[in-house]
């Protein structure tokens, strides 16, 4: 079986076999000619629909974009008024510090001046003052702690007094409680009670029994039970009294007209 003929081998036997037959088929050659001559080759660019529409709105965006306007520039100042300006502030600084050592001059006036050393002296003779008023109150405050103890022992001795008053024993007694009492005295105490009418002050006087009076308002002295002793304003012990309620209240006699309504009520449940 024979094999078919290329394509430019068969065109060159037809050639060869009728030379006559070659104008008729110069547009062939002439085709033949133009696809055996070289093609250029060249990229083939394809560009999407959204690109195309990207470059067309930036262009659009680059044309509605307005240029940027000038910057203003300030106006320079006047050079006279900056030279005035820091002469100002420099004159402030200077006063600033002028009055800063005037206050220094005026303290070491009061501080080394006669007067100021008066005054120095009054303030260290008051501080020492208030230091000794702090020192004694303490000092007697202790004290007053220490004296409550020994109240108790003159108490006894009061009571043995008055239990055995008379007796040659009572006036041995009394000798004891009068030097007892002395010793307390040389150590700053003294004693102090409460008048009758009075008003009861609570820091001083305790009222151990309260009873009517019409003599007496409410919140006041009747009578004193016991004497208070005291060191330099310190209680040591406060006074004991009886104390007034005011007079007593009366309850108002009944109306006639209640006497009748009361009467009728117990006729009608008999």
């Amino acid at each position: 079986m024979m094999r078919p003929l290329s394509n430019s081998l068969g065109i060159a036997l037809f050639l060869l076999a009728s030379p006559s037959s070659i104008h008729s088929f110069s547009s062939v050659a002439l085709t033949s000619r133009a696809c055996r001559s070289p093609i250029l080759h060249q990229p083939l660019i394809i560009r999407s629909m959204s690109d195309t529409e990207t470059s067309e709105e930036t262009t659009a965006e680059s044309t509605d974009v307005e240029p940027p306007a000038e910057e203003t520039q300030e106006p320079k100042e006047d050079p006279a008024v900056t030279e005035l300006k820091q002469t100002i502030a420099k004159l402030e600084l200077e006063i600033k510090s002028k009055r800063s050592n005037l206050q220094n001059l005026q303290d070491m006036a009061d501080r080394y001046s006669s007067a100021g050393y008066a005054r120095q002296v009054a303030m260290v003779e008051n501080n020492k003052r208030m230091r000794g008023e702090n020192v004694a109150d303490t000092k007697f405050a202790a004290r007053a702690g220490v004296i409550q103890t020994f109240l108790p022992v003159l108490d006894d001795l009061d009571a043995l007094g008055a239990r055995y008053e008379g007796d040659s024993f009572a006036s041995s007694l009394g000798a004891l409680r009068t030097e007892f009492f002395n010793s307390l005295q040389e150590l700053g105490v003294t004693e102090f009670g409460a008048k009758a009418g009075e008003a009861v002050d609570g820091s001083r006087v305790v009222a151990v029994g309260e009873e009517h009076s019409d003599e007496f308002s409410e919140g006041t002295v009747i009578s004193l039970l016991k004497s208070g002793f005291e060191i330099q304003g310190n209680i040591v012990r406060a006074a004991e009294c009886v104390g007034s309620l005011g007079p007593e209240k009366v309850e108002e006699a009944s109306s006639p007209a209640a006497d009748e309504t009361n009467a009728k009520e117990e006729d009608v449940s008999e």
